[in-house]
């Protein structure tokens, strides 16, 4: 029997916690699936720091972003213990964290036609009319993926 790959995109917000639940609550009791949280941050720039009180304090403004680039990786552990909890088994569940290169939107489209996801889970925030005038991560995604099941949580 084949494997199928889910993709949970992950993001720490609320809506990214309903998607959380309905995969525990859809899927915890498959056997023949692999789910991956994913998730991509905005990487601290290098900058070379002379001695001036300037770049110190820029020293410690990259301190700071580090730090919270540390506590997303650790909110996705997190994310990944709660389905290990919750029915799955270890080897079913993993976690990608990586610096983006591109928007959000581009990340996971490359990442579920390079890996051949079968099954992507993403929300949207329902309402706000200015959503008809931007284009969110979710529009993209779903227009993009001609030949993959996406499915909606919201």
């Amino acid at each position: 029997m084949a494997i199928q790959k889910i993709l949970l995109p992950y993001n720490f917000t609320a809506y990214d916690q309903k998607s959380l639940d309905f995969t525990i609550q859809t899927f915890a009791h498959r056997r023949d699936l692999a789910i991956t949280l994913f998730n991509a941050y905005t990487p601290v720039p290098e900058i070379e720091m002379r001695e001036s009180p300037v770049m110190e304090k820029l020293r410690g403004n990259l301190g700071y972003l580090s730090q919270r680039i540390m506590e997303q990786e650790a909110g996705l552990k997190e994310a990944q213990q709660r389905l290990l909890q919750n029915g799955f088994l270890e080897g079913q569940v993993r976690y990608i964290f990586k610096p983006r290169k591109k928007d959000i939107a581009s990340e996971i489209i490359d990442l579920v036609l390079n890996d051949k996801y079968d099954l992507i889970i993403v929300n949207r925030k329902p309402g706000k009319a200015t959503r008809f005038f931007t284009s969110s991560v979710f529009n993209k995604v779903v227009t993009a993926l001609k030949d993959a099941t996406v499915c909606i949580v919201s």
